[in-house]
Formats: C-alpha cells, sequence, structure tokens
C-alpha cells in the first residue's frame, strides 16, 4: 500500500492542524455578518460524503451550530455545483433542508490548493440593500484568509508524504514502515487475522545485465507489480535499493505461500527483466512480538534462499 494521498476528508472541527486558526476563522464570519446586517455567516466545509458547520457567529434556533453535520444538504450542493468565481445568492424556498430558516442566502465556493471545492462562505439573510463594492472586497478578503490557511494545511501534508515515502517509487519508505505497520499490526490482530511478512530482494542476475531498465525503472516497476497484488489492508515499503517488504493479513499460511506465487507470475509477465528471491513468516493472531522480530524472520529466510542460490548455476 501507498502513502496516503492528501486527505480532503478530515473535518477541520475534529482534527486540529497547526496551519489553521480556527478562532481568526469565527472572527471573519462575525465581521461578516456584521457587515452584511445578516441573520447568520458560516462557514462550511464539504467532503464526497457529507457538509459541516466550521464557524457560525452564533447558534440558531433552527439547530445550525459549529460540528453540525449536513448530510445530502441540497443548498450546499448548489453550491458546490455553482461557478467558484464571485459570489452567488440562492432564495431558499427551493430547498427544504437546514437553511430553510433563510429567505436567501449569499454564498462564495472555497477550494483547496489543488482546485477541489472545500466548502463555502453562507451569509443568510445579508441586507443586500447595505451591501456595497467594499462589502464585496471584505468577503473576498476572508476567502483569500481561508485559503492561504488550506494552502498551508495541503503543503505541511505534503511535506509530511514525503518523510513517509520513497521518493523512486513513492512506496512507503523504512521510516514510514515502522510507524504505520505496528498500529495496521495491532489492528489485524484484534480482529484475529495471521499475519505474513515477504522481503523481496531484486538480484544481480549476470544473464539480465544488459537489460534495458535502470534500477530505477526496475523498482518502480516492482513497486506498481507489488501494489497491484495486494489487498486495501496490506501493507508494503522499499527498505532498501533492492529490497521491498510486504505485511500481508491472511487467514492461513498457505494463503502466504499464494501470495508469493502469484507476485512471481506477475513479475514473470509484466517484469521479465526483474529476478527476485523472497524471504517470509508468518504469524497467528496471538503471537505478541512486535514488528522488528517479525520483520528480522523474514529477513533470515531471505538469506537462507541466497545462500541455497548461490550453490545453484543460473
Amino acid at each position: 500500500m501507498l502513502a496516503p494521498n492528501i486527505n480532503h476528508n478530515n473535518w477541520l472541527t475534529e482534527h486540529d492542524h497547526p496551519a489553521v486558526s480556527l478562532p481568526k476563522w469565527q472572527q471573519q464570519v462575525e465581521i461578516l455578518c456584521d457587515l452584511y446586517h445578516a441573520k447568520n455567516a458560516l462557514i462550511v466545509q464539504c467532503t464526497e460524503q457529507s457538509a459541516q458547520i466550521v464557524c457560525i457567529n452564533k447558534p440558531t434556533d433552527s439547530g445550525l451550530k459549529v460540528g453540525l453535520q449536513l448530510d445530502n444538504s441540497s443548498l450546499i450542493n448548489a453550491v458546490i455545483a455553482s461557478s467558484s468565481f464571485g459570489t452567488n445568492t440562492f432564495s431558499t424556498t427551493e430547498f427544504e433542508d437546514a437553511f430553510s430558516c433563510f429567505a436567501q442566502v449569499l454564498t462564495l465556493q472555497l477550494s483547496w490548493p489543488d482546485g477541489r471545492v472545500f466548502g463555502c462562505i453562507l451569509i443568510g439573510d445579508p441586507n443586500t440593500a447595505q451591501a456595497s463594492a467594499a462589502s464585496l472586497m471584505v468577503i473576498e478578503s476572508v476567502r483569500s484568509l481561508v485559503q492561504s490557511e488550506l494552502k498551508h494545511v495541503y503543503l505541511m501534508q505534503q511535506l509530511q508524504r514525503l518523510r513517509f515515502q520513497d521518493e523512486t517509487t513513492q512506496m512507503l519508505n523504512p521510516y514510514g514502515f515502522s510507524l504505520m505497520a505496528p498500529r495496521q499490526l495491532s489492528l489485524s490482530r484484534r480482529f484475529g487475522s495471521h499475519a505474513g511478512f515477504l522481503v523481496l530482494e531484486m538480484l544481480d542476475n549476470p544473464h539480465l545485465r544488459t537489460a534495458p531498465l535502470s534500477q530505477a525503472q526496475k523498482a518502480r516497476l516492482l513497486a506498481r507489480i507489488i501494489a497491484e497484488s495486494l489487498r486495501e489492508a496490506d501493507m508494503s515499503a522499499r527498505i532498501d535499493e533492492n529490497q521491498f517488504i510486504i505485511l500481508a493479513f491472511i487467514d492461513s499460511e498457505l494463503n502466504l505461500e499464494t501470495l508469493i506465487t502469484r507476485l512471481k507470475k506477475k513479475i514473470s509477465k509484466e517484469a521479465s527483466k526483474i529476478s527476485i528471491i523472497v524471504g517470509k513468516s508468518f504469524f497467528t493472531p496471538d503471537a505478541q512480538q512486535s514488528l522488528v522480530p517479525m520483520q528480522q524472520a523474514a529477513e533470515n529466510d531471505l538469506e537462507q534462499q541466497r545462500a541455497q542460490l548461490a550453490t545453484k548455476p543460473y
């Protein structure tokens, strides 16, 4: 499994982030509410499945408050589908959802740096007669402030992701694997899953030295094959220039042998210029060993495979 991509689905109200100042966002919605003489002003975050209120100038009798989940909100869906440029005004008579307490709403879309919609600024029952060019400048400045902090969230997540990833293959590196694998192993034990470790090593086969593939190309090719051969819960990493490790959750030791066979067959079919040896170790759910000795057992088996191979001609 590769290190995760940038996660757009973490609620800011539930996952504190050093790049985001929610008190500052709160101040901005209060300013907007006063500026527009509105009933309410709020910032809403959207994900693929839902939406949530991040900030609101004050709770409402209708139940609008920070942290409120807005599932299948027709108004929010309309805002997301609208243009991301400039403000839009919606009459809530078209929608039957949490925002029906307003006669109309003024909205401005908010985006992540990659262009995905983050959510929106929403002003309930603004006094449009009081609105002016200055008002639009203020709401645009609020959008700039919010989006600049989202950019910092994005950049910090990217930097963190790079720390966990091998630069060549984009798989987990040894550091990323050592941090993430123990948690996954502990979770699997709780559900009674058996665990298997595989250590794959690319060999320097004299017959393949003329192969038109660089070391980096072979590593990327093998990384892709490994990723395509594993289930979502399994983990893999590049732990050395020529070595890869797999932590697989299986029903029996036979399944581990099946995985090895599947990998070798796929490599033979799609990467015939790559030659590998595999070391393995298998553990039942009641094994209380930590990650390090379990990994060491697979590496010891790899050494035995290498020693046996040394006695055989190519």
